[in-house]
């Protein structure tokens, strides 16, 4: 059985495979500190460039550079002693770290796969995790990985063993410990109809050419060496002179991966650490289980989930006026109201005043990616006020400009209520009016928690300040309930 639940199609491996270089423009002029091919570039990249850093966005300098200093070129190193990066062909690595690089697919870059090109926006994600790989028997590839992400943490397990791609995702606290599988598989570029890929070959780097020895500071150990810089394409690789030890990589539209003692440990991976499909994946595994048959295989569908008629969801939604039953004489009563039907639902909830603003936006973004898109085509096509007026990332940009807003008023100042109780009222305006009852009841089973909406009205004084204002009319849109499910005008508590 699939879900129709669109939550994240999660982090993919952040290998950078060898692929071969592409001459996209580089759409965000980043310098040649940040990116540097091997190719395509003139004059030819050299000893401390393209050597990146952990990058927090698009522009050029929305990266944090590391820090590199020439100690060698090319023509100054005997060229009999070099030692082309080891990856190994069987290997436990307990720690490393990285950011995966990849094109914006979510508001909330849960779904981060690297890409062929640079263009559009990307999302920057950093993790850390483990990895366990083996090309002599198993043929596949292990890693476990803690994702962080603006709403919360989410644990990612993936393997990828001949054609088959497994990601397996715990979403965040306020998730409850939901589980969703993806079963997928990898293919060119990323592209429908390309040939599949298989685990990365461990001498993938043997087409790496020497660019320079450097001594370069390596992120997140905050240890400074002396490593060799090797390049192909836009990828780059630092290794250890004396053992050729993979310490650091880094591809400035993929990411930047630290590997401390390298890719060439001692240590076998357990056998089992590669046995698929994973259990999670198979029917009556994962409470959301996307493009997987009950074996726990990927179906080859295309599409990230089947459609299904929207039946009286669809009905529902084209009823712009709500019946009796769900109105009330005041706003008040109107909150009443709906709180006896959220209570009917029978789907974990409590008071809006016991929520914080983080945990609503957290809820948010689950509910968010949970929706249906085509209930809120339907609020569009009529301007219904059901409709999600903004875009996530406008959202999220309006978010942070509420909370400078607030910035300086104590917490006993009614305007932190306000700005919760608007929250309260978005949250529950999207469970109940763009999820499908199938994905409620999955809510309801998973126990995340609804917040029930506040009673009081909320009113803008006429000497409010221009944060306060501000706070203000964002609660006026987050409450437009009020025009349709109460019966009287609005008024203040």
């Amino acid at each position: 059985m699939y879900s129709k639940l669109t939550l994240a199609t999660a982090a993919m491996a952040g290998i950078m495979v060898a692929a071969n270089a592409q001459s996209d423009g580089n759409p965000h002029g980043w310098d040649r500190k940040r990116r540097c091919d091997h190719t395509d570039y003139s004059p030819a990249c050299g000893a401390c460039e393209g050597y990146g850093g952990i990058p927090t966005g698009d522009a050029n300098d929305e990266i944090t550079l590391t820090t590199c200093e020439v100690v060698a070129q090319p023509e100054e190193v005997d060229p009999t002693t070099l030692i082309k990066p080891v990856w190994g062909s069987k290997w436990t690595v307990p720690l490393y770290y990285e950011v995966l690089i990849g094109p914006k697919n979510d508001p909330f870059c849960f779904q981060v796969i690297p890409s062929n090109s640079s263009e559009g926006d990307l999302c920057y994600k950093p993790d850390y995790g483990s990895q366990y790989y083996d090309m002599e028997d198993a043929g596949s590839l292990a890693i476990e990985l803690n994702a962080k992400s603006i709403v919360g943490n989410v644990t990612t397990s993936i393997l990828h063993g001949g054609e088959s791609f497994w990601i397996v995702n715990e979403y965040p606290w306020y998730a409850f410990g939901v589980h969703q599988c993806i079963c997928t598989n990898v293919r060119e570029g990323g592209a429908a109809g390309e040939e599949f890929m298989y685990p990365i070959m461990y001498n993938w780097t043997d087409q790496m050419s020497f660019i320079g020895r450097e001594l370069i500071g390596i992120e997140y150990i905050d240890e400074t060496r002396v490593l060799d810089h090797w390049a192909f394409g836009p990828h780059h690789a630092w290794s250890d002179p004396d053992t050729g030890a993979t310490i650091r990589m880094w591809q400035p539209y993929n990411g930047l991966q630290i590997f401390p003692n390298g890719t060439m440990s001692d240590v076998a991976p357990p056998a089992d650490k590669f046995v698929g499909p994973p259990d999670l994946c198979k029917a009556g595994g994962a409470t959301f289980r996307i493009k997987c048959d009950d074996d726990g295989y990927p179906t080859g569908e295309t599409s990230s989930e089947p459609q299904v008629e929207l039946g009286h969801d669809g009905q529902r939604a084209e009823q712009i006026v709500p019946g009796d039953d769900y109105r009330g004489e005041s706003f008040g009563e109107m909150s009443e109201v709906l709180n006896g039907w959220i209570d009917e639902m029978q789907v974990e909830s409590r008071p809006c005043e016991s929520f914080n603003v983080t945990e609503l936006r957290q809820l948010q973004a689950l509910l968010y990616l949970a929706r249906d898109v085509r209930l809120d085509d339907i609020y569009q096509t009529n301007s219904d006020n059901r409709r999600i007026r903004h875009s996530m990332e406008q959202l999220e940009s309006d978010w942070a400009e509420l909370d400078s807003a607030i910035e300086g008023h104590d917490e006993a100042h009614p305007i932190h209520a306000m700005h919760r109780d608007g929250h309260c009222h978005e949250a529950v305006m999207w469970f109940v009016h763009h999820l499908t009852k199938d994905v409620k009841e999955v809510f309801a089973q998973s126990g995340v928690e609804i917040p029930l909406l506040s009673p009081k009205r909320h009113s803008c004084p006429a000497d409010a300040t221009d944060g306060h204002s501000k706070v203000c009319q964002a609660y006026e849109e987050q409450v437009t309930c009020s025009s349709c499910h109460s019966k009287a005008l609005k008024t203040a508590a």
